[in-house]
C-alpha cells in the first residue's frame, strides 16, 4: 500500500484533533481536515441518533461524493501566533474577573476612592501600588504626603509635583470616607493578593502583545492593515494571527463568512431577507478583534479625521436608524473589504489605497 496516496478525513475538534494529525502525517498520510459544520449539515435527518460509526460513515460519504475542500496548509508562524493571540485572550478574560473581584473588595474598603477615580486611573501600577502598600485609609491617613507621593513615583522615572497633588488628594480622601472593614481584616489580605495578581497580569499580557507584533512584522499583510488609520500594532498582529494569510481567501465573501460576518437570508413566502443577522458561524476571536479595531477608528476619527470613510460610513448607517452595534456591525465588513483589497493588490492604505483607482470600486 502506497501510504502517500492514501487519505485519512476527520472533523476538526478544537485542539483534540492535533495530536491525532500529527500522528498520520509524520507516517506520511494525506490528511483532510473537515469543519464539522459541514459534517452536521451532511447528516441531518429526522432522527437523533449519534454514534462513533454514524460519524464514520458521514465522514466516509462525504469524501466519496467530494463534498469538501481542502484546506491550506499555513506556515507554522500562523499557528504559533493563533497560540499567542489565544493565549492572551484567555488572560484577559481572567483579568476581567480579577478587576470585577478588585471592584468589589475597594467597595468595602475605600468606597470614595472606588467612586471618585476613574477606571484608568484606580488600574494603573502606580495607583495599585500605593493601595497595595497602604491598603486600608487608616494605614493612608497616618502617612506623610511627600511619602504617599515616592509610592506613587516609584512606578515611573522621576518625581513630579503631580504626585504630591495626586497623594494629597488620596489622602483627604481616606480622611472624609466610610468603610465597612478594619485593617485588620482578611479582606485586606484578599485585596493585596488580588493587586499583585492584576499587576503580574498585566506584565504577561504586555509580553505577549510585544512578543505577538514581533512575530507580525515579518509578514507582509501586517505592514497593510497597520497602514490604516486607527489600527495600533497590536491590533494590526491580532488580526494576522487569527486570518493568517489572507490570500487564501479567493473572494471577500469567503473571508467575511469565515469571520462570521456574512448575513443570514430567510425566506418565507415570497418575502426574502437578504440583510438579517450575522451568522456569527466564523472566528469569534477574529470578529471580536474587528469590533473592537471598528470601534477605535470611529472613536479618534469622529475627534482628528471626520473624513475617514469608516466613521462616514458608521454615520449613514445611523442616519437610517440602525442601532450603535449594528452599524459598527456593518463598519467590520467595510473594513474587511478595505483589508482584503490592500493586500490582495500589494498597496498601503495612506497613499495608493485613496489614489489607485483600481479598489475604489470595491469599497
Amino acid at each position: 500500500m502506497d501510504i502517500s496516496q492514501t487519505e485519512i478525513i476527520l472533523e476538526s475538534t478544537s485542539m483534540y484533533h492535533y495530536p491525532v494529525v500529527s500522528f498520520f502525517k509524520n507516517l506520511g498520510f494525506v490528511v483532510i481536515i473537515l469543519n464539522p459544520i459541514i459534517s452536521r449539515e451532511h447528516k441531518r435527518n429526522l432522527r437523533k441518533t449519534k454514534t462513533d460509526l454514524i460519524d464514520c460513515v458521514n465522514l466516509a460519504a462525504i469524501y466519496f461524493e467530494k463534498k469538501f475542500n481542502l484546506q491550506k496548509e499555513h506556515l507554522p508562524i500562523y499557528h504559533q501566533m493563533q497560540s499567542i493571540s489565544r493565549h492572551i485572550f484567555t488572560l484577559n478574560e481572567s483579568m476581567v474577573r480579577y478587576k470585577n473581584r478588585y471592584h468589589q473588595l475597594l467597595e468595602l474598603i475605600f468606597p470614595l476612592y472606588e467612586y471618585t477615580l476613574k477606571n484608568e486611573v484606580k488600574f494603573k501600577s502606580d495607583h495599585m501600588t500605593l493601595l497595595k502598600t497602604f491598603p486600608h485609609p487608616e494605614l493612608l491617613i497616618h502617612q506623610r504626603v511627600d511619602r504617599l507621593a515616592t509610592v506613587l513615583a516609584s512606578m515611573h522615572k522621576r518625581m513630579d509635583h503631580r504626585f504630591l497633588k495626586t497623594a494629597q488628594m488620596i489622602k483627604d480622601l481616606a480622611k472624609m470616607t466610610l468603610y465597612s472593614v478594619s485593617k485588620d481584616d482578611v479582606v485586606i489580605d484578599e485585596f493585596v493578593e488580588l493587586s499583585n495578581l492584576i499587576l503580574d497580569l498585566d506584565d504577561k499580557i504586555m509580553h505577549h502583545q510585544n512578543l505577538l507584533i514581533d512575530l507580525a512584522q515579518t509578514r507582509t499583510d501586517f505592514h497593510k492593515i497597520v497602514s490604516i488609520f486607527g489600527i495600533s500594532s497590536y491590533m494590526a498582529a491580532l488580526l494576522v494571527a487569527e486570518l493568517k494569510d489572507l490570500s487564501s481567501y479567493k473572494t471577500i465573501k469567503k473571508l467575511t463568512a469565515a469571520c462570521g460576518l456574512d448575513p443570514t437570508i430567510i425566506q418565507s413566502g415570497k418575502s426574502i431577507d437578504y440583510h438579517g443577522h450575522i451568522s456569527k458561524r466564523g472566528n469569534k476571536h477574529a470578529r471580536k478583534a474587528l469590533f473592537n479595531i471598528v470601534s477605535a477608528i470611529i472613536r479618534i476619527s469622529s475627534r482628528v479625521n471626520p473624513q475617514n470613510p469608516i466613521l462616514v460610513y458608521y454615520r449613514k448607517k445611523r442616519s437610517e436608524n440602525k442601532h450603535h452595534y449594528a452599524s459598527v456591525i456593518a463598519c467590520t465588513t467595510k473594513l474587511l473589504r478595505i483589508i482584503f483589497t490592500l493586500c490582495k493588490n500589494d498597496l498601503t492604505y495612506s497613499y495608493q489605497y485613496n489614489q489607485n483607482h483600481l479598489v475604489t470600486p470595491i469599497v
